[in-house]
């Protein structure tokens, strides 16, 4: 009897084991959903041992790495094998967190580095705790934060203060500084890190890191709008910053709708030209050549509104959205002839309807109205509509998020918004760049009359000859008609 009992006691341990056991892995499952969700194609079903060798036969990725990549990183380095370390070493080749890094550092990184997964909400990295681990971002987002003191509540509040996005490292600053930990980071979605032990971080990347956070320092003390920062706030901008190689002709800063752009570029070396365009109406009369200066391409949504607006006659309403460019571009609705070609107004009426006549034709001009040379900064909000910035030869720039260059910290006197100010009022903007324009087709058209009309007058012969001219006036005039 006394058997039979403990027999039965045993039953029950072993299944409240497997039951325990089953609902650990449930929650693991639960856990690792997010990369384990890679397989939502696979046609699984209820028998479990065809749905694991689905599982363990599938060759496609979702992300950077695979499940069996995953698999491996997840095992100790000791226990990797040979073949195993060298198919980790092939993809750690092109993983793009270790970009800056050299080819050799990557293949070793193959025989220490793990792997990590994170739900959204987790905290990965605390403020003030010791160093352990480096890690980099393959997938999701880290939000950083900082401990600052709230006066109206009297405690300290985290605060957030950047974002780590896929192919940034983060928990570094700990190890280059030897000081606690400056920041707590926490996971704002689902995501995957790789995961360096410090001795390793200290082994195989410092040296580089090092190098590459010395040359950003020297190139943040170049700039004397630098000069009051503290070592946090160079500290925190060599994390952010990057530098930037462009080549001949290519295109640095293009800007999106209403000239937005997301960092602020310091030229380090090379030549920068800014590129305006002038997009026109020209229309013959009879032989006389009428332009007009239509909208940016970043007015073109305001202008669509403004027609709509228009025809419900919401004159106030129209006069909140549109500007006075605008307002004067959209009443102009047919050609007018214009008496005279000398005024900047009055020479040129177009419409903007869609329906152009085969007399009209649309021209793109554009104009070089200005270089950024070495200890220049551009991209801090100042006008670009129809405007770019191409390198003039090779190039080298220091790329630092604006967001973060006009917080109150880095903005001591408002000196971004007052070196936005000076670029504005020093670049020329499209509707003086167009008078300009217009003076140079009415002196050019000027002159070849005055040309024409001495070359048909008759009369006595002039003998004078080419070398009875003297040298000053022999030099000949650039055709400053030409702006295309």
């Amino acid at each position: 009897m006394a058997s039979k009992k403990k027999a039965d006691l045993e039953k029950q341990q072993r299944r409240a084991l497997m039951r325990f056991r089953f609902r650990s892995l449930v929650r693991a499952v639960i856990a690792n959903n997010f990369w384990l969700s890679e397989l939502e194609d696979q046609e699984l079903g209820d028998n479990a041992r065809r749905n694991i060798a689905i599982i363990v036969r599938r060759k496609g990725r979702k992300g950077l790495l695979t499940i069996f990549d995953k698999m491996i990183l997840n095992q100790p380095a000791s226990s990797r094998t040979a073949e195993q370390t060298d198919k980790l070493a092939e993809v750690f080749r092109r993983l793009e967190c270790l970009s800056r890094f050299p080819m050799e550092t990557r293949e070793k990184l193959a025989n220490c580095a793990g792997y990590r997964y994170y739900n959204a909400g987790r905290t990965v990295l605390r403020e003030g705790n010791l160093p352990i681990s480096v890690y980099f971002v393959l997938n999701g987002e880290i939000t950083v934060s900082r401990l600052q003191w709230d006066p109206v509540y009297k405690q300290h509040v985290d605060v957030p203060c950047g974002v780590r996005v896929p192919g940034e490292m983060f928990g570094d600053i700990a190890f280059l500084y030897d000081c606690p930990r400056t920041a707590t980071c926490t996971t704002a979605t689902d995501c995957e890190l790789l995961c360096v032990s410090g001795e390793d971080f200290l082994r195989l990347i410092e040296p580089t890191l090092r190098l590459q956070w010395n040359q950003m320092q020297e190139a943040i003390r170049r700039f004397q709008y630098f000069d009051h920062w503290t070592e946090d706030q160079i500290r925190e901008c060599c994390i952010l910053a990057k530098v930037a190689h462009y080549e001949p002709q290519q295109q640095i800063a293009v800007p999106g709708t209403g000239g937005d752009l997301e960092y602020a570029y310091f030229v380090l070396s090379g030549q920068c030209m800014v590129l305006q365009g002038l997009k026109m109406l020209k229309k013959m009369r009879g032989k006389r050549q009428c332009f007009h200066l239509l909208p940016a391409e970043s007015d073109d949504r305001l202008l669509h509104i403004a027609e709509r607006l228009m025809k419900r006659k919401n004159s106030d309403v129209l006069e909140t959205v549109l500007s006075p460019t605008l307002r004067q571009s959209l009443s102009r609705l047919s050609l007018v002839p214009s008496d005279r070609c000398e005024d900047h107004d009055d020479e040129v009426e177009a419409s903007f309807s869609q329906t152009k006549s085969p007399e009209e034709q649309l021209e793109h001009h554009f104009l070089d109205v200005g270089t950024y040379s070495c200890g220049s900064v551009f991209g801090l909000g100042e006008r670009m509509q129809d405007r770019s910035i191409v390198a003039r030869n090779h190039v080298q720039c220091m790329l630092i998020p604006r967001y973060w260059l006009f917080m109150k910290h880095q903005n001591t006197g408002n000196v971004w918004q007052r070196i936005k100010m000076y670029l504005d009022l020093a670049i020329p903007s499209r509707e003086q760049l167009f008078r300009k324009f217009l003076d140079d087709i009415n002196w050019m058209a000027y002159r070849k009359k005055v040309v024409d009309e001495i070359m048909q007058r008759g009369g006595r012969q002039n003998r004078t000859r080419l070398g009875d001219v003297p040298i000053v006036c022999r030099v000949e005039q650039s055709d400053v008609g030409r702006c295309e």
